[in-house]
């Protein structure tokens, strides 16, 4: 790990004020009311949403949203977070998808990817998308790793 990596540098800015949000999103399974103890969650995932807009505000940004998800191994669903709990985030933050930069990370696996959303059908006012899959580039792991600890040692494909 080099010291003077540009990530480093720009780690010792105080990034850690971009994070919005740091914490477990759980899905409750439809059938399970809200009193029981012990329930399953349909899925959980430890999610980061990153506000890059908030440490340079002069600057417009093609991507000024991150969102970094990182499977949990709870719930009963498989799926990615993008696919499963994607709208319901962007929602829940008030993110616009396309102006959002989507990261997934399985703790079982030393890689990082970005989805790419594309919109696929619509019904009335809402918009469904597909979402295809990429490794993570050079310059996004870069800005990522001083907010992402576990992923310090990443490198891309």
């Amino acid at each position: 790990m080099d010291p003077t990596a540009p990530w480093r540098r720009f780690s010792l800015l105080g990034v850690t004020n971009l994070l919005l949000f740091d914490g477990i999103y759980r899905l409750q399974r439809q059938e399970d009311a809200p009193s029981k103890l012990g329930r399953k969650w349909a899925c959980a995932w430890r999610l980061r949403v990153i506000d890059f807009s908030k440490k340079y505000p002069d600057v417009q940004h093609l991507r000024p949203y991150a969102v970094v998800a990182t499977q949990t191994g709870e719930g009963i669903f498989k799926t990615t977070c993008a696919e499963s709990l994607g709208k319901r985030i962007c929602r829940d933050f008030d993110l616009k998808i396309d102006e959002v930069l989507w990261i997934e990370h399985y703790p079982d696996e030393p890689a990082l990817y970005a989805a790419i959303f594309t919109p696929k059908s619509y019904y009335e006012s809402e918009i469904f998308y597909a979402v295809d899959w990429r490794p993570i580039m050079p310059n996004e792991l870069d800005v990522l790793r001083p907010l992402i600890p576990e992923i310090e040692d990443f490198q891309c494909p």
